[in-house]
């Protein structure tokens, strides 16, 4: 729940006066031009920046709730824009997603994002060695790794920032409809500029001239 949120770098605002509501378990796209202040958002939800005013906090379907702190990042799971993959194995990359994850857990993430069949092709598998920032892999295939990551995690709160970006339609499909199936069902926050993700979205989210729409 966000209320009354404004944010600025510097005194010009990014964000006046914004309000958002998401419900458990919903899928919500958030759209808007390159800059417009769509990562600044999710920024602001996961407390790596203060608000100058308002109100950002989680509740869950039984309505407890808390305001949005350093703390409640423990609720979410967040793939964001970019490579943020580590030299080492990729079971290793997954595992920083939840270092007590079985390999059962794993594989199931793998499958999940689309990841599973292009790694049993390598070498070593999952065992594989990659370099910094997924040295070795193609930007879709380190993608899907990051999201692998993130769903291995079972956060109930899924922000996904551009994640699938790299992906081609028909990869990227099987990857949202994946996520639609999970079990719980995670609340899902997908920041796009790809109209064919709004098909797997409850409702759609513009940032425009400072404001939501």
């Amino acid at each position: 729940s966000v209320k009354g949120l404004s944010f600025g770098y510097t005194d010009e605002k990014v964000l006046d006066d914004v309000s958002l509501n998401i419900k458990p378990g919903e899928f919500v796209a958030i759209v808007g031009e390159s800059g417009i202040g769509k990562t600044t958002l999710v920024r602001l939800m996961m407390s790596f920046m203060s608000q100058k005013d308002g109100i950002i906090e989680f509740y869950n379907q039984s309505g407890e709730s808390e305001i949005a702190n350093a703390a409640t990042r423990e609720f979410i799971s967040y793939v964001p824009q970019g490579n943020t993959l580590f030299s080492g194995t990729i079971k290793e990359n997954i595992q920083m997603g939840n270092l007590a994850a079985t390999d059962e857990e794993i594989t199931e993430a793998l499958k999940m994002s689309s990841a599973y069949d292009f790694i049993m092709e390598l070498p070593k598998g999952i065992d594989t060695v990659i370099g910094e920032r997924g040295h070795g892999l193609s930007e879709g295939q380190a993608q899907r790794i990051a999201i692998a990551r993130a769903l291995v995690r079972k956060a109930p709160f899924l922000i996904l920032d551009e994640a699938t970006s790299s992906l081609d339609e028909k990869t990227e499909i099987k990857v949202l409809e994946g996520l639609k199936k999970l079990k719980p069902k995670p609340t899902c926050l997908l920041i796009t500029h790809r109209k064919s993700v709004l098909n797997y979205c409850d409702r759609e989210i513009k940032i425009e001239n400072k404001h939501l729409y």
